[in-house]
């Protein structure tokens, strides 16, 4: 369990390296992808920020539009890919809008109230708080993957400290 000021303190730290990461990407390699199954790059810079305005709904109450995992992995895939100043924009708005969220619940709901998900059922407003920082983790790390792999000097540094 954590205060909101803990969270924000990890959730900051998490994501400090993400707009330098999209700064990064060749606007020639929107299309590029991993495999045939993975997001493109212009799909995982369109996915990460509006994963945070999609959670920030659902942390300031809105429920699921979802009720199954599959629906979610079949709303993924039809990501929408944008370029990386459309992404940065995208990315600000996202996390306001998500630390709003979860400042606006206050200290007694984020440590207590249940939110219910798709993943895991009814889970502790706190550890649904967490699990978006995951995610967001998760699909950063895949993009520092594919500018790896298209050959752009990135390294650990820049997966961390941006």
């Amino acid at each position: 369990m954590m205060t909101i000021q803990q969270f924000f303190f990890w959730f900051d730290d998490i994501l400090k390296p993400t707009e330098p990461m999209f700064r990064l990407v060749p606007g020639d390699k929107l299309d590029f992808k991993l495999t045939g199954t993975s997001f493109s790059v212009g799909q995982l810079l369109g996915h990460i920020p509006s994963a945070l305005m999609f959670n920030a709904k659902i942390m300031a109450g809105d429920d699921w539009p979802v009720k199954s995992m599959r629906e979610v992995l079949v709303i993924n895939r039809r990501q929408s890919s944008i370029g990386t100043d459309e992404a940065i924009l995208q990315l600000r708005q996202g996390i306001e809008l998500f630390k709003n969220a979860v400042q606006s619940r206050g200290e007694e709901f984020f440590q207590e109230a249940m939110i219910k998900t798709p993943q895991w059922g009814e889970v502790k407003c706190w550890r649904f708080a967490m699990s978006v920082g995951e995610h967001h983790i998760r699909h950063l790390m895949e993009l520092h993957l594919n500018l790896k792999v298209l050959g752009i000097p990135v390294d650990t540094r820049t997966l961390y400290r941006g």
